[in-house]
């Protein structure tokens, strides 16, 4: 079974760094902080719920995770797309927790243990409209038509899915993780006359891949934050507390008194999440806190590639030399 895991969008590290140089008293950090909750909840689910697809027969399908495809001016994204060669299958993966209610296929209600309730788009709409996108697609490629299902999946047991109204039942689409592998073998049932060969299903396996564009997110736009509003300077890799300072060639932590020749990477690295891709020597000063242009020179020629000359030069953060996990 080929598992094709796509590049996931780097909105989750763009919500760590802004989460990071956020004040705690800034009006958006509660918003950026439960995003990053919600965004880091979602991948847990999905990697939760590849559990059970393990138990499907290796040698009879593609499995794309998370695959990002134009269509129609824009984009449309599958958690896990299955393809046989009798039929495809979407499964959306929902982290919800709490007790859902399903109106049909209207609003979605999330009720916690305490009470408060939190209305969502119903899942269910959303699939049925990445399923008629992907057929679009299959049928731009002149690909024969194939029945198309979906499943609603959500991962954790403890969540409890209700329908809001005794005579309008949840639908059947809509499952928990641990039912997810006994669904889809009687979904293979159904389904048992081949309509495509694995050839067609490896063209468009390669399209998938070809096509794929992580979604991009300026997450400084997102939730309204300007970059005067971030903490400036290059954090502990010990205890997290910035500014610290550079004396006799290093980085010292004022706090832990840790101290570190290459911190400046990781802040740079937000710095290019968040505000730009380059910089020059004044801007780089500024957002490390760093006084002397002839340190800062060095150090960014000796990790990032250079464009421009004197007044306009340049200094390109996504080229950096060193790995920034490495940089501590």
């Amino acid at each position: 079974m080929p598992v094709i895991q796509h590049q996931r969008s780097d909105y989750i590290i763009k919500l760590e760094a802004l989460n990071r140089r956020l004040p705690a008293t800034h009006p958006a950090k509660n918003k950026v902080e439960n995003r990053l909750i919600r965004e880091k909840a979602g991948i847990k689910g999905e990697n939760d719920m590849n559990f059970y697809l393990r138990f499907l027969s290796p040698d009879n399908h593609y499995l794309h995770k998370n695959p990002r495809i134009p269509c129609h001016g824009s984009h449309f994204e599958i958690d896990n797309l299955l393809m046989y060669c009798t039929a495809f299958l979407a499964v959306e993966v929902k982290n919800w927790y709490g007790t859902i209610f399903f109106d049909g296929e209207s609003q979605v209600i999330q009720r916690h243990d305490n009470g408060t309730e939190i209305g969502y788009p119903n899942p269910i709409p959303q699939v049925k409209l990445q399923i008629h996108r992907l057929r679009l697609l299959l049928n731009r490629l002149n690909i024969p038509y194939i029945p198309m299902h979906y499943f609603i999946v959500f991962s954790s047991p403890k969540t409890i899915i209700k329908p809001l109204y005794p005579d309008n039942p949840v639908p059947k689409e809509v499952i928990h993780a641990n039912r997810l592998f006994f669904l889809i073998k009687k979904f293979l049932q159904q389904y048992s006359a081949p309509i495509l060969d694995m050839k067609n299903i490896a063209d468009v396996s390669a399209y998938l891949v070809a096509e794929h564009t992580p979604k991009m997110v300026d997450v400084m736009y997102e939730f309204g934050i300007k970059p005067w509003e971030l903490i400036k300077g290059v954090f502990c890799p010990k205890c997290g507390i910035a500014p610290m300072a550079w004396k006799h060639g290093k980085w010292h932590c004022i706090q832990c008194l840790h101290a570190s020749k290459m911190s400046h990477i990781s802040a740079l690295r937000d710095y290019m999440l968040l505000i730009s891709d380059e910089l020059s020597n004044a801007e780089a000063r500024k957002f490390l806190k760093l006084d002397s242009p002839d340190v800062m020179k060095r150090l960014l020629r000796a990790a990032y590639q250079v464009a421009g000359t004197t007044k306009n030069r340049r200094y390109k953060l996504s080229k950096c030399r060193i790995n920034a996990n490495y940089a501590e």
